[in-house]
């Protein structure tokens, strides 16, 4: 019985504990969305006041789709099929987005926690990451729409985002962006991506 709860603990401990909107926090994500549809989670938790976790679990099945962390590796190989990518970091207020091909799992062994990725090509871009802090994983296809400086975003956001226990994101790879001309050679592979997640056990009711 105690080895059993020891292991039972232990499993439970190994993937970080994801944070889910509650029902009337996603009644109000769905309602912002009705008005500014278009606008990225990170996006709308500065206008929300909420954990940018929070706003993309919140939002509706049909423009969303969860997992925990625990799935890192199904979701990565994924999007290493991904031609290129639109990278966006917001970090405690510094943003980075930066285009380039998906790295590649090395599969390499570390003595520390860290996984190393790596894109294509001999210069491609190197990074050293940790999923086991990822709480969930969150794919989302928003349509286009008016924003609040009254000007319309065309297009689609299509993203897949990364979250920690911090309940904000670690990162995004974006597809499209509306209201961006972004390249559109991912667009297939992220509904691709998508589909898969919709496959695995959503982190989150919607």
């Amino acid at each position: 019985m105690i080895t059993t709860a020891l292991i039972a603990f232990a499993a439970a401990a190994a993937t970080p504990q994801a944070t889910c909107a509650t029902p009337e926090q996603a009644t109000a994500v769905r309602s912002f969305y009705a008005s500014l549809p278009s606008a990225p989670p990170l996006v709308a938790r500065r206008h929300m006041n909420l954990a940018e976790e929070i706003v993309s679990s919140g939002l509706s099945a049909d423009h969303a789709t969860g997992v925990s962390g625990a799935h890192f590796k199904a979701v990565w190989d994924s999007l290493s099929e991904w031609p290129v990518a639109f990278f966006i970091m917001d970090q405690k207020g510094w943003i980075m987005k930066f285009e380039g091909p998906v790295p590649a799992l090395l599969g390499n062994k570390r003595t520390d926690a860290f996984t190393d990725v790596k894109a294509p090509g001999e210069n491609g871009l190197i990074s050293h990451i940790r999923p086991d802090l990822v709480t969930s994983i969150h794919a989302v296809a928003l349509p286009g729409g008016m924003g609040r400086d009254g000007k319309m975003r065309e297009g689609m956001t299509r993203a897949v985002i990364f979250y920690d226990a911090s309940k904000d994101s670690v990162f995004g790879l974006y597809a499209s962006l509306a209201g961006e001309d972004l390249n559109t050679a991912a667009i297939p592979a992220f509904e691709k991506t998508m589909a898969l997640m919709r496959t695995l056990p959503q982190v989150c009711g919607r």
